[in-house]
């Protein structure tokens, strides 16, 4: 995403961070339910945001440009027509 900063909204403000893999990555989750909100890669400036965790998807800046494992999609889904591959870095 390109969003200069994030604020973060709701009962629990900041997601609790937790550290997947000492030194390397964080994945924070939402302080009342529990929900996997965004993550955190040590050699990638950005933060990674679970579309699921935004309040508004309506924006045409929300345009996916990756499917991770576009093979095991649900079919209810619609694909991503051309996904791009992100090179860190």
């Amino acid at each position: 995403m390109g969003f200069q900063t994030v604020t973060w909204t709701g009962e629990g403000g900041e997601p609790t961070w937790y550290e997947t893999f000492e030194g390397e990555a964080k994945r924070g989750f939402c302080p009342t339910c529990g929900s996997r909100l965004a993550a955190i890669d040590s050699d990638i400036p950005e933060v990674g945001i679970n579309v699921t965790a935004l309040d508004d998807t309506s924006g045409p800046d929300l345009v996916p440009i990756h499917a991770s494992f576009r093979d095991n999609a649900v079919h209810w889904l619609p694909p991503v027509p051309e996904t791009e591959h992100h090179t860190a870095g």
